[in-house]
């Protein structure tokens, strides 16, 4: 059955046809009460959005990390006064978008890839772009078909509301709008006494794995213009502009539990080649804490090709060394242990699991082994 509000909404879209001509940008914070009525009824029909995240149980609950994420827009935009709200979307997707209502989220999986608070930044200052230059207002090009809003929404596990432009806010705006923000966003990024090198750095590594891995993501990287123009484009910038902060450590910091969080789902989900293609880099590997090797080894374990029993085995151990307390990885070095038949070191490693995590949901299966392991 077709949805109402969705042909409403469609008919909208027609009516901002006239409106897609250039507008002026925010210069400063503008309640809804003084928008036109077709901008207005974008801007209600993203509030709406913005409920149904929260509804559907989509938004990351870390109002430590919020607040960190709100103190770099707010250094990007200090104008605005907290007026473009950043929030963290609970997902894996390598994805951020912008809301014609100022809401900018950006999702769990790609926080968990960027690598310090100037890379952040130049994310963030992109999508803030859009809500200031007031994209969504003047775009119509990306709302294509009612398949394409289903893709967007279902993606997010949102069910169907609010306006269509609102929504396609998600699935990237044209490439002229595009170009804009990453030109408007630079100079932020500049402006706020960042380092500009850090920006073509913000896509460098994500190519790298969408290539190794044929990601195919549906919102950030397929909509986007050519990932690899954008890094031509910032680099180029980028040759002209003095040094500024990068604030690794603090991004580090604030990014520990998401990253773990990220980890885990990538696990869950068997993606363990993004697992092993980011956590056998050194480089990278050195942004994510130390229980990191045990997700690490959990990989080679899923992947089981030639050689990857011993190089689980040596994650699974610097794991214990590096993060003595983090119980899965006494769990997973006993049974490796005990299913070589190697039951006396597979006892204490299980017994110190179940130390660790009294509550743990597999106890009575551990509780087994250890028995049976003597």
């Amino acid at each position: 059955m077709t949805c109402p509000r969705l042909f409403a909404s469609l008919t909208l879209t027609l009516s901002l046809a006239a409106a897609a001509a250039e507008v002026t940008p925010w210069a400063y914070p503008v309640s809804i009460v003084s928008l036109e009525r077709e901008e207005k009824n974008l801007w209600a029909e993203a509030d709406e959005f913005d409920r149904a995240l929260g509804r559907a149980g989509k938004l990351l609950n870390n109002p430590a990390l919020n607040a960190y994420l709100q103190g770099v827009m707010d250094r990007l935009y200090p104008e605005f006064g907290g007026k473009v709200r950043i929030r963290a979307l609970d997902s894996n997707q390598l994805n951020a978008f912008a809301l014609p209502n100022g809401s900018v989220y950006i999702n769990t999986g790609l926080l968990a890839r960027l690598q310090n608070e100037a890379q952040l930044a130049a994310v963030l200052a992109h999508e803030g772009a859009h809500f200031v230059h007031r994209h969504s207002y003047q775009q119509v090009e990306n709302v294509k078909n009612v398949a394409t809003l289903a893709l967007i929404v279902g993606m997010a596990g949102v069910p169907v509301v609010g306006n269509v432009v609102a929504l396609a806010s998600m699935s990237g705006f044209s490439r002229e709008h595009e170009t804009e923000a990453d030109n408007i966003g630079y100079r932020r990024l500049v402006a706020a006494g960042y380092s500009a090198k850090e920006a073509p750095k913000t896509f460098e590594h994500l190519i790298a794995e969408i290539k190794a891995l044929d990601i195919n993501e549906p919102f950030f990287f397929a909509s986007h213009p050519k990932l690899q123009e954008r890094v031509d484009t910032l680099g180029e910038l980028a040759q002209s502009a003095g040094n500024g902060e990068v604030r690794r450590e603090p991004y580090v910091m604030a990014l520990r539990e998401v990253r773990l969080h990220a980890l885990q789902e990538d696990l869950d989900a068997y993606r363990y080649k993004q697992l092993i293609l980011v956590l056998a880099d050194p480089e990278r590997r050195r942004e994510y804490p130390p229980e990191a090797s045990y997700f690490l080894g959990e990989a080679y374990r899923l992947r089981n090709e030639e050689g990857d029993t011993a190089l689980a085995e040596r994650e699974y151990t610097l794991s214990l060394e590096l993060a003595p307390e983090f119980a899965p990885a006494y769990r997973a070095l006993g049974m490796l242990h005990y299913k070589r038949g190697e039951k006396n070191r597979a006892s204490p490693l299980f017994r110190r699991y179940l130390e660790l995590a009294p509550a743990a949901p597999d106890r009575e299966y551990v509780e087994f082994y250890l028995k049976d392991a003597g």
